[in-house]
């Protein structure tokens, strides 16, 4: 069974449930090339709709989640510790990851330059990431 986890900053963001929306866009392509589709906030760990989860059991969460993925997808376009922590899990657990972010963000060498990176997506808009992202995926996924 191939599974992915789409990554992206939560905590702090202004525009919360637009950058959720793009999560859950990015996931339904995926799941065009994917058994199974994990996207944080759905899986229980929201910030705004389950603030009783612990810290602790978050990151227990996303550990387990990220770990036993084939695949990472992860919006790099604004810093963020908690998707910095899941491309470092990652690619320790040899998980392949594509990176994505809007024209105009600066994204830092670091996270640009992890082994684990096969493809990275800069994208004009919504419409055009996931036209990108349904070729990478078919490329990437179909192949393997």
């Amino acid at each position: 069974m191939k599974k992915v986890y789409i990554s992206g900053p939560l905590t702090g963001v202004k525009e919360i449930e637009k950058m959720k929306r793009l999560y859950e866009d990015v996931g339904k392509v995926a799941s065009k090339y994917f058994d199974s589709v994990y996207i944080p906030h759905l899986g229980g760990t929201d910030p705004i709709k389950d603030p009783q989860v612990s810290a602790r059991e978050v990151w227990k969460t996303d550990h387990r989640e990220v770990a036993s993925s084939d695949m990472l997808i992860a919006y790099v376009g604004m810093p963020s510790l908690g998707v910095g922590a899941e491309l470092e899990i990652a690619r320790i657990t040899t998980s392949d990851i594509i990176l994505f972010w809007f024209k105009g963000e600066l994204v830092g060498r670091m996270t640009r330059g992890n082994p684990a990176v096969s493809s990275m997506i800069e994208a004009e808009d919504e419409k055009d990431l996931l036209v990108q992202l349904e070729k990478v995926l078919k490329e990437r996924v179909v192949s393997d």
